[in-house]
């Protein structure tokens, strides 16, 4: 079993740098800067000072124009995507990478319907089922008078509520959208990512071949340990992207390409090793202590303790997204005190307590000066 294990990831899985996704990741970070500086200091992470001042320098080369409309396509939630959906699906449905030239050109060539009709999947996609209205999607999506009828009623989730008014404008003007983002695409790459784009690569590729060589070492290992997932997730080709510019982040995406075959991308940041690998006892202690600052996290983890639950269960049980499911989740795979396993076509979160264990021993350990046990 395990040596089929092994076979199925080594032939699915390869590592290879997707120019064309490292310029949306790009535009994205720019978009929601606040957000993701924040995150990083929950999870106590410094960000690499170049991405950050090629960042800051991106900003002052665009012009307001070009900063409004980064806003209005990517700032709605970077964790959870909305307009910028339809980019990454146009991206991530080609089996093979992209440079972002060619993913422009190809881009343009795409209808703009088509297109707009992605970007509503992308603010509904946890939603679908009451955005729909009982209707077939692959029908919906080729009629948008309809699908702008159905995002008149039904109001997103909290987390991309501000996605809603501009996506009734894309919907309203589809070809006026269509100029406006291959406008943008275009200038961005002109005057920001063309500048770069040869060391983001060479960043990239580095971080991508120490991964690799992880990956090849033990196949099994580095998904449960360092990508963070269960092996039988990667049962369909599956591209591993090592980004520079997202710096850490585990972002799996799965797409049916135009031939009705699955395809699956991984966002993986250059630091994850780091993330993920082992931290002295004191900021163990100081970011497990951090988990639970929020309740629902510590909730989360009381919900897993009783059986393993699937993501839309505990978006449920917890009164959030299945969205705000990915971002607690995140910060408790930082510390390993759960992991997700598949099982009847779901993915299921399970605690993982004997990590939980660890970890009180730690904290009691740094706490106290002493050792578990020690009357």
């Amino acid at each position: 079993m395990e040596g089929t294990i092994k076979n199925t990831l080594l032939k699915n899985i390869k590592f290879a740098y997707n120019e064309a996704l490292e310029l949306i990741v790009f535009m994205g970070m720019i978009a929601n800067e606040e957000q993701l500086l924040t995150s990083a200091e929950d999870l106590k992470l410094e960000m690499d000072p170049l991405a950050l001042s090629y960042q800051e320098e991106a900003r002052t080369l665009l012009s307001p124009h070009a900063n409004r409309e980064l806003q209005f396509f990517f700032q709605y939630n970077f964790f959870h995507k909305a307009l910028d959906f339809a980019f990454y699906e146009s991206i991530c449905t080609c089996a093979e990478p992209l440079t972002a030239e060619v993913w422009i050109a190809r881009l343009e060539k795409s209808p703009a319907e088509k297109v707009v009709a992605e970007m509503v999947y992308g603010v509904y996609y946890d939603k679908l089922e009451e955005f729909l209205e009982g209707n077939d999607w692959e029908v919906v999506k080729k009629d948008i008078h309809f699908m702008t009828e159905l995002v008149t009623r039904t109001k997103p989730h909290q987390e991309v509520i501000n996605a809603h008014g501009p996506l009734l404008e894309c919907l309203a003007y589809p070809e006026d959208t269509k100029q406006r983002y291959m406008q943008l695409f275009n200038q961005f790459y002109r005057d920001v990512f063309s500048l770069w784009k040869d060391s983001l690569r060479k960043a990239s590729q580095e971080a991508s071949r120490r991964y690799e060589e992880m990956f090849l070492d033990n196949p099994e290992r580095f998904i449960r340990e360092v990508n963070k997932n269960e092996p039988a997730l990667y049962d369909v080709q599956t591209n591993f992207h090592v980004s520079f510019i997202s710096q850490v982040g585990n972002h799996c995406l799965f797409f049916n390409t135009s031939e009705a075959e699955r395809v699956g991308t991984v966002i993986f940041g250059v630091h994850n090793a780091l993330v993920f690998g082992p931290a002295a006892d004191r900021e163990k202690t100081e970011l497990f202590l951090k988990a639970f600052s929020d309740k629902r996290r510590l909730d989360f983890l009381l919900l897993l303790r009783k059986r393993p639950h699937y993501g839309q269960e505990i978006a449920t049980a917890l009164g959030i997204t299945p969205a705000g499911v990915t971002y607690h989740a995140n910060f408790l795979f930082f510390l390993d005190l759960i992991q997700i396993k598949r099982e009847d076509h779901r993915l299921y979160y399970h605690l993982q307590v004997d990590k939980l264990r660890e970890l009180l021993a730690v904290t009691t350990k740094v706490m106290l000066d002493e050792e578990p046990g020690r009357v």
